[in-house]
């Protein structure tokens, strides 16, 4: 049989014998690398659009034909998908529309994770919600409503394990057991101590069928800021800066950036907050999403002097709040300054136009996220904007680098050269390697995001 592998369309299923955690593949031209780590089973498709499983032997490496299975071809299955003990190819297919709905609710939910669910029987869909903000039903809720009396022996995907407490919502694992499902699928476990695998134990004890960990990557990764929150504390820090092709810092944003569908757009309207330097508010910046229906973020201003462009944008809060952090000194100096001038301090009015104000014994790195974790914040990024002669004029990313304070990294390229006049990256950190690095295109700018390897990521 001649076989047309499009590598888009291959899913890895590890087999009973697999640790999925391990699975991987190569391709290499026309073949297959022999790899240790791949044991169990992957897809192919031949040219009549059908798939059957085929598997390498662990000691030889030599792919060998296991068994035929038939099913549908989708679009939506992307990339490598790995699937956990007891999962059906098609389970990866119905989880990844589960993420797909819960990020309808990006930036809208936090406190609370992005969570979908899809309800499928006999091959059809006859139910399916996201949770769209905290305080509403949950996605369960929403997708058994639709589903009804058709739920009753159907299979439940769920992005995040269902809830088994009692808080602002009932827990979702009583409403799938009274819809009498008679499995479930699970993305990923939730790392909140209120739920961490309650909810699949009263599942099963119930006498449902559960799998865990469908494309849990996909939902991990969905839901960062969330877990990074449960498992540290503190909110999930991002920094962004520019970049020209030279490698010179910018002031730029890059054309389009702010606009709807922009990558700046995007990250004011998933971030709960977003911190600023005061050299940045002369720019006259408002920091608002652009994005239809955006939950606008938190915007933070540090500062150390309190000498501000009180007629800037951002002080404006009709359709967003902000907040100063200043330290001491600020304060004493301003204070002084009015005094000798018979005026109102920088305090006073900033509290006028409804900005709240805060002074810090020391500004720095641990006291700013302190306060951003007082405010429930789950996420939060770092934005430099100006140039200065350490490389970032953001004095509280440059430190939040330099005291690994920092999980992920946004650089925006430009399509610029600097020339003789580049200012170049300066931090006083250690060498390190980027994982999961991802580029995008918006408009003409180049997007590049990593992650630090730290312990909670």
């Amino acid at each position: 049989m001649e076989l047309n592998i499009v590598r888009p369309v291959i899913s890895v299923i590890p087999g009973s014998n697999a640790n999925p955690r391990r699975v991987g593949y190569s391709e290499l031209g026309r073949g297959w690398s022999k790899s240790s780590v791949l044991r169990g089973s992957f897809i192919c498709i031949d040219k009549s659009g059908k798939f059957w499983q085929s598997g390498f032997s662990n000691h030889s490496g030599i792919m060998t034909r296991r068994s035929r299975r038939h099913m549908r071809y989708s679009p939506r299955c992307h990339g490598i998908t790995s699937l956990s003990e007891g999962a059906m190819p098609e389970d990866a297919q119905y989880m990844r529309m589960c993420i797909s709905l819960a990020k309808k609710a990006l930036g809208c939910t936090s406190p609370n994770p992005m969570v979908g669910c899809v309800i499928v029987k006999d091959g059809h869909i006859v139910g399916q919600g996201f949770h769209p903000k905290a305080g509403e039903p949950h996605a369960e809720v929403f997708a058994l409503r639709e589903a009804g009396t058709k739920a009753e022996g159907a299979t439940a995907y769920v992005s995040l394990e269902p809830c088994n407490h009692y808080g602002r919502t009932p827990p979702c694992t009583q409403a799938l057991i009274q819809a009498r499902v008679g499995r479930v699928v699970v993305g990923m476990v939730d790392p909140n101590p209120i739920v961490a695998s309650k909810g699949v134990a009263t599942l099963r004890n119930s006498g449902i069928d559960v799998t865990v960990g469908v494309e849990e990557k996909l939902c991990q990764t969905m839901n960062e800021a969330y877990i990074h929150r449960i498992l540290t504390g503190k909110p999930f820090i991002t920094m962004r800066f520019s970049m020209s092709l030279d490698g010179g810092m910018l002031d730029d944003l890059g054309d389009g950036a702010a606009e709807e569908g922009g990558y700046y757009s995007k990250m004011l309207q998933q971030y709960d907050g977003v911190i600023v330097s005061d050299q940045t508010l002369y720019d006259n910046l408002n920091l608002l999403s652009s994005e239809a229906g955006a939950k606008q973020p938190l915007r933070i201003v540090v500062t150390r002097t309190l000498v501000l462009p009180i007629d800037s944008l951002i002080f404006n809060t009709d359709l967003a709040p902000t907040l100063v952090l200043a330290d001491e000194k600020a304060i004493v100096d301003n204070l002084q300054s009015a005094g000798k001038l018979n005026g109102q301090t920088m305090d006073m009015l900033l509290r006028q136009r409804g900005v709240e104000v805060v002074i810090l014994k020391k500004l720095e790195i641990d006291s700013v996220l302190d306060i951003c974790s007082q405010r429930g914040l789950c996420s939060v990024f770092i934005d430099s904007r100006g140039l200065a002669s350490a490389g970032l004029e953001n004095f509280i990313g440059k430190q939040a680098l330099e005291e690994e304070a920092v999980q992920k990294l946004v650089i925006a390229i430009c399509p610029m050269i600097s020339g003789n006049k580049r200012t170049e990256l300066n931090f006083d950190i250690p060498p390190a390697k980027l994982n999961r690095l991802r580029t995008k295109l918006s408009k003409d700018v180049a997007v590049v995001e990593g992650y630090f390897p730290r312990d909670f990521n």
